[in-house]
């Protein structure tokens, strides 16, 4: 049986309790719900990485007081180098793992968009509780385990990924501390940015953060890592990224 709850000020319902903590705990020091949904995203990129990541997609519906729907896309594109006939020319018309199976990276830019046109609050606000979960690591859960158990091998194929799902080589046990440092210095970094700017506005610094993942030394380094590993993800294509505003279509049932 499940408690019964009731909420006077605020209601927030997220993957994991503490991707819906972050929300509430901005929720209480005055953020609106883009700013706590912003949040909640940003973490759960932290708490889920096994399912979605901060660097991944973030599709994002708006319903604002009025009533008006907007959706922010949140969705890369193909790498312009792309060549059209190469998944069937080169692996077989099969999907391959690794890069060149990644779209632009399209997250950052929906959570900032989102808090460019409807939040209050910086994204140094609403990263933070991503960041601390990052650095400071969080208990691994079951379903967190069972699903790198599924993808043991997979994850054994990168390094970097064997040193953050499988410390010591194994899968973590139900409880112990999943750290990703390399992540938490990322945002902090977009962070710090963000701050060089703000005596130019909030507006400024949120496109300083936004410039830090796509133009600065986080893009520089995405692009030569992709490079390297047999993509064709281009520094023009994080450049030019911007998540499209999309109408949402709607029927009736």
């Amino acid at each position: 049986m499940r408690p019964t709850i009731c909420g006077t000020r605020h209601a927030v319902s997220a993957g994991h309790y503490l991707a819906a903590s972050a929300a509430y705990a901005i929720l209480e020091a005055g953020g609106n719900a883009v700013d706590a949904g912003c949040a909640a995203g940003l973490a759960l990129g932290v708490l889920q990485p096994d399912l979605v990541s901060v660097a991944g997609v973030a599709p994002i519906m708006i319903r604002t007081a009025d009533g008006r729907v907007e959706s922010i896309a949140g969705l890369g594109h193909w790498p312009r180098a792309t060549p059209p006939d190469v998944f069937l020319r080169e692996h077989g018309g099969e999907m391959p793992s690794g890069v060149r199976r990644m779209v632009v990276p399209a997250a950052p830019d929906a959570w900032i968009t989102a808090l460019e046109r409807h939040g209050t609050m910086s994204f140094g606000d609403v990263a933070r509780f991503a960041i601390r979960y990052a650095g400071e690591g969080f208990a691994v859960y079951p379903l967190l385990r069972e699903s790198i158990a599924a993808h043991e091998e997979e994850y054994r194929r990168l390094p970097q990924n064997a040193a953050i799902f499988l410390p010591g080589g194994a899968v973590p046990r139900l409880g112990a501390r999943l750290v990703q440092a390399d992540l938490a210095r990322s945002l902090e970094y977009m962070v710090q940015e963000e701050r060089r700017a703000a005596p130019r506005g909030r507006e400024a610094g949120l496109a300083a953060a936004r410039d830090a993942f796509y133009r600065g030394d986080l893009a520089r380094e995405i692009v030569r890592y992709v490079r390297a590993e047999g993509g064709f993800l281009a520094a023009e294509d994080l450049a030019e990224y911007r998540s499209r505003i999309e109408p949402v279509a709607q029927g009736l049932t």
